[in-house]
Parts: structure tokens; C-alpha cells; sequence
């Protein structure tokens, strides 16, 4: 059965008006195409639905039950496309996204404060998780899109890099490696080392820096959060070392930090979304807030560790 909005609108503009040339007037057409419209329901539906006289025309037995029908197929019509243009409008929605905890805690609050000003009916889940967690949580469609390190090889998830960080030694300000320029690692391995868990994306690049330097490291301890470190740090118990962009969860007033060298260990950091699916509207509308809010929000501090992918570089705007 093919049922049209049109036909509906006729069909519920005769029933009120009980009037061919008013109902006609009301919907804008000329009064043979209105009952054409109405004959072409009346075939679709296989029943009578009006009852003409030379004078008056009045519902049917089956006209009055389809009335209310009619009425709510209307109202559904038009709340589904006004949805629908909310939206295309972005005025309301869902967007998820896994992040790692420092990229969660670091990078998206700012991106979060400014998507939420323009599309506040928009809502936002933020899953801060591990690497292997992003890389599950995309894969599934349980989020929109994932920002973390670059995974190796996933046959069903792309990679765009956003920047890049390198890791930088983080210190008491009062420690004599403070006085340094840069740190090596082997001053670091001198030192009680508090290093993220093994769990940790951070603690493989950790380690994979150490072995290029041909270092076994023998961590003091080893934590979850990046907190606890800071806090460890800032109370004397060792040193840490840790990805740039990081600094803005562990940045202390009593804390600073140095750069990493001989060798240098950098990161690429980016999206990751799955393959061949389309982003919805309100998702492409907070990667465009990423791309505009992130080298000019916090980070932009940490420029000398940092380097942002050219097509997020500041466009100069506040």
C-alpha cells in the first residue's frame, strides 16, 4: 500500500472541513487534483472512507476509525523529520569517544567546553581507557571514534596522526638532574625510577626507549595513574618519565621537566575510527572543534615537546 503525506493531509483537511473547495483552498490544490488525491487513497486503502451527498460529504464507518490513525501517522511523520533536522542541525545527537586517560584528562576537556557551547542538547560520552580498550571499543561501535597511539597493523581500523609527542623526565625542582638541559636515559636508570604499570601504552614506549639505549631499567615502583606519579615525584620518592602530553594532568608548581635524550623517543598520537564507516554529523562536527581547539588550547604550552600534523596547526583565531 502506498500511502503518501499529501494524501494524508487531504485526507484529514476534508474530514475537519467536510468541504471539497475549502479542503482544497487549505492544502493548496485546485479542487480535481484534490479529488483525485482522494480517490487514490480511498483505491490504496481498498475501502470508502468518505460518504458524498450533493451537499454535504461526512466520514464513513471506516473513514472515523482511520481519522485518529491518520492524525498520528501525521504527527509521527513530522516529529521524525524534525528530529531529523535537529540532527542535520547538530541541535541534538550522540557522540562517543575512547581516549586514553592522559589524552582524556589533557586534551578533550577544552574540546569538550567548546562543542558543548554550540550543540548543548548534544550528548557526550568520554570513555577513558587503555589502548587495547580504544582499539576494542571502536572496532565494535560502541564509540564514534578513538584517539590514541598508532596500533600496529589492524586490518579494520585507520589511523590519522594528530601530532606527536616526545617523553621528558619529570622532576622535583630541587633535583640536582633539574640543573640539566637534557637527561639521558642511563641518568634516569641511576635514579629510583616510578614508571606507569605494564598495562600502560606509556610503559611500552618506556621500555622500548630504554632498550634502544641498551638499558634494563629496574623501576622503584610502578603505578596506574598519572596522579600518583606526580604525587610520588613531588614528595621525593623518585623520578618518572613520561609522554609531553601528559604534562598538563602532572604539571605541579614544584615539578618540572626535562627532555629525554640519547636516544629520543617520540609517539604518534591520532583517530581511529573503523574502516568504511561513515562519521555521523555531530562526530564530524567535534573532530572539527579537535582540529581548532587543540594546538591553541593547552597544549600549546608544551610547544617545545610537541609537534602538531600541519592540518591542525593554529589558524590564528581565538
Amino acid at each position: 500500500m502506498n500511502v503518501t503525506k499529501k494524501q494524508l493531509d487531504v485526507f484529514i483537511a476534508l474530514a475537519e472541513l467536510g468541504s471539497f473547495s475549502q479542503a482544497a483552498r487549505h492544502v493548496g490544490l485546485s479542487q480535481p487534483a484534490f479529488s483525485l488525491s482522494i480517490q487514490r487513497l480511498e483505491d490504496a486503502m481498498g475501502m470508502k472512507l468518505f460518504q458524498r451527498t450533493s451537499r454535504t460529504v461526512f466520514l464513513t464507518a471506516e473513514g472515523q476509525h482511520f481519522l485518529p490513525l491518520a492524525r498520528n501517522l501525521l504527527q509521527g511523520w513530522e516529529t521524525t523529520f524534525a528530529q531529523m533536522s535537529n540532527v542535520a542541525a547538530i541541535r541534538n545527537g550522540r557522540v562517543a569517544i575512547a581516549a586514553l586517560p592522559s589524552l582524556a584528562a589533557g586534551m578533550l576537556p577544552n574540546v569538550v567546553a567548546h562543542f558543548a557551547a554550540k550543540h548543548p542538547l548534544v550528548q557526550l560520552e568520554i570513555r577513558d581507557v587503555l589502548h587495547g580498550n580504544v582499539i576494542d571499543l571502536v572496532r565494535s561501535g560502541q564509540v564514534d571514534f578513538g584517539i590514541s597511539v598508532e596500533p600496529s597493523a589492524e586490518l579494520d581500523i585507520d589511523f590519522r596522526p594528530l601530532l606527536h609527542d616526545r617523553m621528558v623526565a619529570i622532576l622535583r625542582n630541587d633535583h640536582p638532574l633539574a640543573q640539566c638541559e637534557t637527561v639521558s636515559w642511563e641518568m634516569l636508570n641511576s635514579e629510583r625510577l616510578i614508571v606507569m604499570s605494564r598495562a600502560t601504552s606509556v610503559r611500552s614506549l618506556t621500555d622500548h626507549a630504554f632498550a634502544k639505549a641498551q638499558i634494563t631499567p629496574q623501576p622503584t615502583m610502578e603505578v596506574d595513574l598519572l596522579a600518583t606519579i606526580a604525587g610520588l615525584v613531588q614528595a621525593g620518592c623518585g623520578v618518572s618519565v613520561l609522554p609531553s602530553l601528559c604534562l598538563p594532568v602532572v604539571a605541579r608548581a614544584d615539578l618540572t621537566w626535562r627532555r629525554v635524550v640519547s636516544p629520543e623517543a617520540e609517539r604518534s598520537l591520532g583517530l581511529l575510527t573503523r574502516r568504511h564507516h561513515e562519521l555521523s554529523l555531530a562526530a564530524r562536527a567535534f573532530l572539527e572543534d579537535i582540529y581548532q581547539v587543540v594546538p591553541n588550547g593547552v597544549f600549546s604550552a608544551f610547544r617545545d615537546h610537541i609537534r602538531f600534523e600541519a592540518n591542525i596547526e593554529p589558524s590564528g583565531r581565538n
